[in-house]
């Protein structure tokens, strides 16, 4: 699994700099750990998440994230019947969302990005070293909100920044405009 991986960081083509270098640390930090999808890892762990675009690909589906208090992608932490990252983004994306319209549009990643997660109930602050893939969904179908998000919302490519303007979402929303192929 985690040689797979690696191969997979390896041919994901960065988005400038900054992701060249996320996806450096990516590859090193599951290089060093046994189990780098173990969300009990103090040192940090692997996350999935999913860009999820209507079929249109003019919007985006946004979680207004309950403990971060933040617009966000779908995604989290990898659950022990996970036998990869793309299946931690393909349940979580379902999960959070309860669509059954998903499809995962290609098995290649489409982004990376480490972020810090603050400390919380004893748990140190820690980085995430999210591994993000492309989905699609119907927008017209119902969505069903779960504990971990106060909202879940269909946001206009044009719109995205006024919810959320951080660098990892301009690179998943330029990143899912370039494959507009698929």
């Amino acid at each position: 699994m985690k040689e797979d991986l690696v191969s997979e960081l390896n041919a994901v083509k960065p988005y400038g700099a900054v992701e060249k270098e996320m996806i450096k640390r990516t590859i090193e930090f599951i290089n060093i750990h046994d189990f780098p999808m173990d969300q009990k890892l103090t040192a940090g762990h692997l996350t999935g998440s999913a860009w999820i675009v209507n079929k249109e690909r003019t919007k985006a589906l946004f979680t207004h994230h309950s403990k971060l208090d933040m617009w966000l992608q779908l995604g989290g932490h990898a659950e022990q019947e996970d036998h990869s990252i793309r299946q931690t983004a393909i349940r979580e994306a379902k999960e959070e969302s309860g669509l059954n319209s998903i499809k995962l549009l290609s098995e290649d990643i489409l982004s990376v990005d480490v972020h810090m997660i603050p400390e919380r109930k004893g748990f140190p602050a820690h980085p995430h070293y999210d591994i993000q893939f492309l989905f699609e969904a119907d927008e017209n179908e119902n969505l069903s909100i779960t504990t971990e998000s106060e909202d879940l919302k269909w946001i206009a490519f044009e719109d995205i920044a006024q919810y959320n303007d951080e660098l990892s979402i301009r690179r998943m929303l330029e990143k899912s405009k370039l494959r507009t192929s698929i």
